[in-house]
């Protein structure tokens, strides 16, 4: 599996995640010129927006540790695009971070 592949994998088990917390999902891979958001949901009046990182157990750090200053400054103009063009109706507008770590635990027993 390459990255893109375990990426996209990442993204469905985040979307599974959020339904069955009770998020509507709203949008994936949502797209601009500023950049990307890869989980759009909504709940209770929240609007979310889910940058997801899926890595392999040790390499390349903690998911969160890869949504730097720049990253965070995409997403919210990812987020004020999404509101402008939309007008989708919500009370209070969140962003989250869904890790998703996949770990091979050899000879265990």
């Amino acid at each position: 599996m390459n990255k893109k592949e375990l990426g996209l994998k990442g993204e469905d088990l985040a979307a599974v995640l959020l339904t069955n917390r009770g998020y509507d999902i709203v949008a994936r891979n949502y797209i601009t010129k500023m950049g990307e958001v890869d989980i759009i949901a909504f709940k209770d009046g929240v609007l979310v927006f889910c940058e997801v990182k899926t890595r392999t157990a040790g390499i390349f750090g903690e998911g969160r540790e890869a949504v730097g200053e720049i990253k965070q400054q995409k997403i919210r103009k990812c987020a004020e695009r999404f509101i402008l063009t939309t007008g989708f109706k919500y009370d209070y507008i969140e962003f989250h971070v869904i890790e998703i770590t996949i770990e091979h635990l050899k000879e265990c027993f």
